[in-house]
Parts: C-alpha cells; structure tokens; sequence
C-alpha cells in the first residue's frame, strides 16, 4: 500500500514543475506566439471591412372604426368568408413581417431588382474614395451587366441574404428591428430601405386584392338577399373593405412604419482586428505551451 501511495505521490504534475518546463522552453513559446501574433495581424488587415445598417419600426395599427366594424360584424363576415382586414394584434403582425422577410419568395422577389444579385453574389471590394463597388471581372461584367460564370442560383441567393440581414422583435415593446451587413454602407443603407418598402408593398397589394375580392363577393349577395337586416349588414360589410382599400391606397407605410429613418453607417461594425491579434497570440500561446507539456511528459512516460 505505502508503495502505490509512493508511486502516485511520485507521478503527481506540480504547478511548480510546469512553471519549470514552460521556462526553460521560453524562447520556444515566445517564438510561437510571436508568429501567430503577426500572421493574425496579416490576417485582420486581409479582412474587408463590414458595414451595419440599422432601423426600428412600428407595426401599423389598425384604425378605431376598423376596429368596431371587426368586432360588431365579424361573425357575419366569417360566415361569408370575408376578412376584414383588422388581423391579428401587433405581435402578430411583427411575426409576420419577420417571418415574410426571412422567406424564400421575398428574397426572389428583392433579388430581382436592378444591381441587387452583382452587389450580393460579385462584390469584390468596396471602394471608399470613389464610394463604389467594384466587382469581380471574372465572375460578373458589370459594363455589360453580364454573369461570365452561370447565374447563381435562387439557394445561394437566399443563404447570402440570411447571412447578412437580421430581424429582430422585441417582445416588450413589439417594435420590429432590421439590420443589413455589407461592405458598402450607402448599399446597405438602399438594401435596408428596399426590404421595408417592398414588405409594405407586398400586404398592400395583398389586402387591396383581398378587399376587391370580398367587395364582388358581397355585391353578388347584395342582389340576392332582400331582408333589411341582412342587406344592411352586407352593406357594412362592404364598407369595411372600402375602409380597408382605402387606407391601403392611402398610407405609405401599411405594415412597417420607421420610427427613425435608415441611414448610411460612417463607422464599420467589423471586423475587430485588436480581437483578432489578441485572441491570434493568446492561441499561439496557449498551443507552444500544450506542445511543450505534451513532448515533455510523453516522452518522461516513455522513458
């Protein structure tokens, strides 16, 4: 017993010791860490520099006449199939403006503006003095608005698109908050302002079609019911989608309404570089210490 307690006692690593070893492999440690100190320097400066653009929006709300019209007729309405454009509370409403920008069909749909793929798929660099983009000649001719390579498909479109916009609701006070990372700030500043403005578009002209629908629906069971009750609560009904075409027609921002206006970024969000070369030499440092503590004790073992 008081061998094995001898042996263990023996093979036990001291922190002293380790101490010991690291020092008398300074200029090894040092000369490691030395070298990835200055190749994570290289590799920060290769780093182009990232741009964020933000904005926080306001659900719109529906108005109070919309309101009564929902609660006083909605069991009618959903007995003929009629929506009467009051959906859902804001949260609702948030969800699904987040939900239909991180959507396949609006990235197509965003995709498909002028300049919009060669500035998410072709960029090569930003040019900070002449504020442009320049664009890789070997894969897009931006002269001849030309791909060279084959068009880059709808998926890589999409993963692209993921990657550099982020949506945001905050639960506590509903507001809706997007972000677009890019290398240009002025592009991510347009692309920021071309995703809201083509998401109210789109639930506008969709509760504009909607409400034209419902209008021929009623219209056709205006002229086959003669009751008075009946007709009046048709009528009310078709009020409300009059209401709903209205202010669809009307207001700027149907769904999404900024409470302060995109801008261009004048500071770049990353990358870090001083991160970069810390974390760079810490590694370094960490790794030719493990090395030395590996070859010395494996090779104490094996000796």
């Amino acid at each position: 017993m008081e061998d094995i307690i001898k042996d263990y006692s023996n093979d036990e690593i001291k922190l002293s010791e380790i101490f010991s070893i690291l020092w008398q492999k300074k200029l090894f440690i040092v000369s490691l860490s030395f070298v990835f100190a200055i190749s994570s320097v290289f590799y920060s400066l290769s780093l182009p520099n990232i741009y964020t653009s933000d904005i926080v929006l306001k659900v719109a709300g529906s108005t109070n006449s919309g309101m009564s019209q929902s609660s006083q007729f909605g069991s009618i309405a959903a007995l003929a199939g009629v929506n009467l454009g009051s959906g859902g509370g804001m949260d609702e409403k948030a969800d699904l403006a987040k939900q239909t920008i991180r959507s396949r069909d609006f990235v197509k749909h965003i995709s498909s503006f002028k300049d919009v793929i060669p500035s998410l798929m072709a960029l090569k660099e930003y040019n900070a003095s002449t504020e442009s983009i320049t664009f890789n000649e070997e894969v897009y001719d931006s002269v001849n608005n030309k791909w060279l390579t084959s068009l880059p498909t709808d998926y890589d479109v999409y993963k692209k698109f993921i990657s550099m916009v982020n949506v945001f609701i905050d639960i506590d006070t509903g507001f809706l908050a997007i972000s677009v990372k890019h290398q240009s700030p002025y592009f991510a500043k347009f692309f920021l302002e071309l995703i809201v403005h083509e998401l109210n578009n789109i639930e506008r002209e969709r509760d504009i079609a909607e409400a034209k629908r419902s209008k021929e629906y009623l219209n056709q069971q205006l002229a086959i019911y003669k009751v008075a009750n009946i007709r009046n609560s048709i009528n009310a009904l078709i009020q409300a989608q009059l209401e709903t075409e209205m202010l669809a027609n009307v207001r700027q921002d149907y769904l999404l309404r900024p409470l302060d206006s995109a801008y261009v970024p004048q500071k770049k969000s990353a990358p870090v570089r001083s991160m970069i070369c810390i974390a760079g030499t810490f590694f370094g440092f960490f790794l030719a210490s493990f090395v030395v503590l590996i070859r010395y004790y494996f090779f104490r073992v094996n000796t």
